[in-house]
């Protein structure tokens, strides 16, 4: 198979990328069709739907492509352009293990990997379901934009099909295992001059990000250590201390 298009998101990096979409909702993310793709008629009717499925790919247990490809895609965005057709690689052993540790039980915790979300699998396949924002017809071809995208940028998109309530909506539907381990969020301490150094139409989703706590499950509490999130250009400088994360810098 071969990448449709590309999605381009404000997270260049794994750390911080939300664990499942729409834990933050406000999320920009940009996809961007491949040439061979790039037809506004190929979208027709799309607008019409509120939400999409993505069929994407990882890589090495990370979402987005290789490091070659996400650099050249994220140059492209930056110069708004397209982001250059991928060059085919080698297939790779996948790092996979039959049980996984998951984040919602705190990293502790094993269960098998097919209960899971985990980007650890025999093949690296994501699936995310994103709010589909607006439609944006260019010359070069069509942009859709999305929201709630738990993507790295860079990130090769597979498919992308349309949300359809009464097939895929299903109320009486269980939870699992995940329904006796309700997210934990943090609170987030964001002082006013430093949210200034943020654009005004980023901030929303930096916040759910930070509240949804980028560091690796079952992290050691380290009050003083500083983490450093790459967001929009930025980067983000944090601590946190028990139940609340602190911005201290955005530079």
């Amino acid at each position: 198979m071969r990448p449709i298009a590309h999605i381009h998101t404000d997270l260049p990096q794994k750390f911080g990328i939300p664990r499942n979409s729409f834990l933050a909702p406000h999320l920009q993310g940009r996809i961007v069709f491949e040439p061979e793709y790039a037809l506004n008629s190929a979208i027709t009717g799309i607008d019409s739907f509120s939400h999409l499925w993505l069929l994407w790919r990882f890589e090495n247990g990370e979402p987005g492509g290789g490091a070659a490809e996400v650099a050249g895609a994220r140059a492209a965005a930056a110069a708004g352009e397209r982001a250059p057709a991928p060059v085919a690689a080698s297939p790779k052993p996948a790092r996979w293990s039959p049980t996984v540790r998951p984040p919602r039980l705190g990293g502790a915790e094993r269960v098998g990997v097919f209960a899971t979300r985990s980007p650890f699998r025999p093949n690296p396949i994501g699936l995310t379901c994103v709010k589909l924002d607006r439609v944006e017809l260019t010359d070069a071809g069509p942009i859709i934009h999305v929201l709630g995208a738990d993507l790295r940028d860079g990130t090769p998109i597979y498919d992308i099909k349309p949300y359809i309530p009464f097939a895929d909506c299903h109320p009486d539907a269980c939870g699992g295992w995940i329904e006796d381990a309700p997210w934990h969020e943090l609170d987030v301490d964001f002082p006013e001059q430093l949210q200034a150094e943020v654009p005004a139409g980023k901030l929303t989703g930096l916040t759910e990000v930070l509240r949804q706590d980028p560091r690796r499950a079952g992290s050691k509490h380290e009050p003083t250590r500083v983490y450093h999130l790459a967001y929009a250009g930025l980067d983000v400088a944090f601590t946190v201390d028990g139940d609340v994360l602190h911005v201290v810098c955005v530079s």
